[in-house]
């Protein structure tokens, strides 16, 4: 498959999986946030309506009671007994009780009506003669039995069309109370308080949905709408199944504590769903744009950008073929244009390596032949040693005969190791032989102090990383008067400290900036003299700390640490690992 082709797929995959996987997520999160939202929203105003139902109830109640506490109106109402039938109502009875209704009712929205029925079934209100009727017959009445039967207990009843209404054409809700004689407790009446139908529609304007109903242990008092479903609407937060459209209800109930009244409201789950329904219709939309984009910028990138590539590496593929090196001539810009320089200039080096190889194969074979003839130096050089320490011997010249010794060792460290790294010991060793031929040499104008920590003897240090130190300190550290020579090794840490100080005569500011200059590989022109004139003491350290810098990187340094007449101390630091050291 191209290249084109599988940039192509590719980049359509990547964007329409997380496209479609956040898609989803979104999807969820909304519609679990909604649905959380609807039912919260529902239950808060059912438990509002409901608390509102328990104030209205609960001041109809207190209400009811009050006429208890007017003697003269119970008196009122024991001449309106059942064995006066057909006693007519006193004009100035009907005052007492108009103006008392009307105090109770006197500002509440709530009531529609409230009436002081006789046990004859005279009828006081507060309402004038063309809206209640003057006489109802109360054994026919079912609210007056579930009065009776609370024996002075109020109870919340409701009715389709009471019949004592002239003008009504609205199904009530009540509370009625038997009114017993505080005294002898006898029933002298029944007081009957109507809710007003319009103020609770404002009450149930409240609810999520229009299907709702209000009922008192288990009896429908008042309903709106799709009663059947309400019937089944018991568990709250359950779903309803209408069984003649198949559609899905969503059940919200609450039950009062203080009235026992349920407020049960239905939400069709296309109301709820209808936003959730919107959103991902929307979501659709920004998707179906989202995937017509990315198809355009993957052709854009497939067809435009990769074209180039492809032609590039046709080229390359062609190269291969062929046994000579041939330059790449494209005209593009950018990237390929880099690419195809990049690679014409990589050709070229190409070229130069396998010249210089072949001059090297050519040097190397130079050099075997030239190590052959050279193996019996070493040989010739230990011989002749040997020969002059004979003679010395016979002679007695016995310190010459031990300087021939150590120089014999110095040689030999130098040829039997080729290892980039020796123990700290060896080369100390090292640094040993040499300053016992140059104590030979100095006499007493040589003083040496070492401080070796033997824990760390057996770490691995670069070879010939002390010795130079110690030369340059003997060939341009000393002056007439005795030089003192001081080598200290110990551990700080996870580092090596190798010191070597000495009282000679310092290093000046400028020579000193010169050396800096050349370990970090930026001498000026100023330091040419400096340099000419003292080039193997700068070749020295140079060489060490480039060596430390190869084998240890930024941790392996040296330090210069120098006054004019006043001595120098150059300090090595080798990084080491745990394990790397032999207690």
């Amino acid at each position: 498959m191209a290249l084109r082709k599988k940039v192509f797929i590719t980049y359509t995959i990547l964007i329409i999986l997380p496209l479609l996987a956040i898609s989803f997520i979104v999807h969820v999160i909304f519609s679990t946030s909604k649905i959380n939202d609807i039912t919260i929203n529902t239950e808060n105003s059912i438990k509002q309506f409901n608390n509102s139902l328990d104030l209205m109830i609960e001041d109809a109640a207190r209400s009811s009671l009050s006429i208890l506490y007017n003697r003269e109106l119970l008196d009122i109402l024991k001449e309106y007994d059942e064995n006066t039938y057909g006693l007519y109502k006193n004009h100035r009875h009907t005052t007492a009780f108009s103006l008392f209704l009307s105090g109770i009712i006197y500002d509440k929205k709530q009531i529609h009506g409230i009436h002081v029925f006789t046990n004859n079934g005279q009828i006081f209100s507060h309402m004038d003669n063309y809206s209640v009727t003057n006489r109802v017959y109360l054994p026919n009445e079912e609210w007056y039995t579930a009065a009776k039967e609370a024996q002075g207990s109020w109870v919340i009843y409701s009715e389709e069309l009471p019949v004592y209404y002239l003008r009504n054409d609205k199904k009530m809700m009540s509370i009625v109370r038997l009114i017993r004689d505080p005294i002898d407790k006898k029933n002298i009446g029944v007081i009957k308080v109507d809710f007003s139908p319009d103020y609770l529609t404002q009450l149930t304007d409240q609810l999520i949905s229009d299907d709702w109903k209000i009922a008192s242990n288990g009896i429908l008092l008042i309903n709106k709408r799709n009663s059947h479903l309400l019937e089944k609407c018991i568990t709250n937060q359950s779903w309803i199944l209408d069984e003649e459209t198949q559609e899905d209800y969503f059940c919200v109930t609450n039950t009062s504590n203080k009235t026992n009244i349920q407020v049960s409201n239905i939400i069709p789950k296309q109301k709820i769903y209808k936003e959730i329904i919107e959103f991902d219709k929307l979501l659709l939309i920004l998707i179906f744009i989202f995937l017509i984009i990315s198809l355009v910028l993957s052709y854009y990138t497939s067809n435009h950008l990769l074209r180039p590539l492809e032609t590039l590496k046709n080229q390359i593929k062609g190269m291969q073929k062929s046994p000579t090196f041939n330059e790449i001539n494209m005209q593009y810009d950018g990237e390929v244009a880099v690419l195809s320089g990049a690679y014409n200039n990589l050709l070229a080096e190409i070229k130069e390596l396998v010249e210089e190889i072949y001059e090297l194969n050519s040097r190397n074979a130079e050099a075997e032949y030239k190590a052959l003839q050279s193996r019996m130096d070493p040989h010739f050089i230990f011989n002749t040693l040997e020969s002059i320490n004979m003679t010395a011997l016979k002679r007695r010249q016995f310190d010459i005969s031990d300087m021939i010794t150590e120089l014999g060792k110095l040689i030999r460290y130098r040829l039997k190791n080729d290892d980039q790294l020796v123990t700290l010991q060896d080369e100390l060793d090292f640094c040993w032989i040499y300053l016992s031929i140059m104590k030979q040499r100095m006499m007493d104008n040589l003083i040496v102090h070492h401080e070796i920590d033997h824990k760390v003897i057996q770490t691995k240090v670069p070879k010939y990383i002390i010795q130079p130190l110690i030369e340059n300190a003997l060939i341009h550290g000393k002056d007439d008067s005795p030089l003192t020579l001081v080598v200290r090794v110990e551990r700080k840490k996870d580092c090596i400290h190798i010191c070597v100080s000495d009282n000679g005569v310092g290093i000046s500011p400028q020579k000193l900036r010169c050396l800096y200059n050349q370990m970090n590989d930026s001498a000026t022109t100023e330091c040419s003299s400096e340099k000419s004139t003292d080039q193997h003491s700068g070749i020295a350290l140079v060489n060490i700390q480039k060596r430390l810098n190869l084998i240890f990187g930024e941790e392996g340094n040296l330090v210069i640490d120098s006054k004019r007449f006043k001595g120098t101390m150059i300090t090595i630091t080798i990084p080491v690992k745990e394990g790397e050291y032999i207690d």
